[in-house]
């Protein structure tokens, strides 16, 4: 362990490469974007880190609008290409694998063939000490008849995997200041109608079974539960089970103290 930052700590990111597309004095332009995400749901945001030398971001800058396309597996070569030269360097639009497609809400062209590519008018520019995070607020979106696999960016490119198989419950518990318990838990999508079991687990004596609850809207659980009388409300741990998944067992905290006026919640 060390306190200093390694300067390529960066590279410990895992995001999806954007292909931010700009057009200005007559020229469009398609650079790579690493730091490309999304930053707001209603209305939709989305943002992209531009470095101090990037041509694109005074383009973007004076345009008021570009396009985002988030990359598709297909598409890394393009992705490496479009970071590697400037538009100052050469008119990358050129290549064969830069295939535009026809803006619908803005002037801006975007690249085809990815998961998903967004048209985009500037909202904001913040100021980092090296780079500029610029946010536009989405105004169109394309998709792919057939969604296809993203390219992850994590040091370098890859692949996706198959997707996390979940197994296991993973629950938490703590006492309210009116004394009851309150338990939340998530567990496997795939039985996320059936109930969830919840036994307490006294540090003396046999566990007492707190009977079977509903799940969310979402298929998590998050009920408030009284306790029995006769169990004491210290050293207190739970067991939270839902059809074969694992169960989840957490150690009950304390209740916290009620907030003073005007603290902040």
């Amino acid at each position: 362990m060390t306190r200093d930052v390694p300067g390529d700590l960066w590279k410990k990111l895992t995001s999806t490469v954007g292909l931010v597309v700009t057009r200005h004095d007559g020229t469009v332009n398609v650079m790579a974007a690493e730091w490309a995400t999304f930053v707001n749901k209603q209305p939709l945001y989305t943002a992209v880190a531009l470095g101090p030398r990037t041509a694109s971001r005074r383009r973007l800058e004076a345009a008021g609008e570009f396009s985002v396309t988030l990359c598709a597996e297909e598409q890394a070569g393009l992705a490496d290409f479009a970071g590697s030269f400037s538009v100052t360097d050469i008119d990358k639009t050129g290549s064969d694998l830069v295939r535009l497609g026809t803006p619908e809400a803005t002037a801006t062209p975007w690249v085809t063939g990815g998961v998903l590519a967004v048209e985009c008018r500037l909202r904001e520019t913040v100021a980092l000490p090296s780079h500029t995070l610029c946010i536009g607020e989405v105004v169109a979106a394309h998709l792919p008849d057939e969604a296809p696999r993203p390219l992850v960016k994590h040091g370098g490119m890859h692949t996706l995997g198959a997707p996390v198989r979940r197994t296991d419950v993973v629950a938490a518990a703590q006492l309210r200041p009116d004394g009851t318990l309150r338990v939340a838990a998530t567990g496997p999508a795939a039985e996320a109608r059936a109930p969830w079991q919840v036994t307490l687990l006294p540090p003396d004596g046999p566990p007492v079974r707190l009977g079977a609850h509903p799940p969310t809207p979402h298929g998590d659980l998050l009920a408030d539960l009284p306790l029995p009388p006769a169990v004491p409300a210290h050293g207190l741990r739970v067991r939270v089970e839902r059809g074969h998944a694992t169960p989840g067992t957490a150690t009950v905290s304390a209740p916290r103290p009620a907030p003073t006026t005007g603290a902040p919640r």
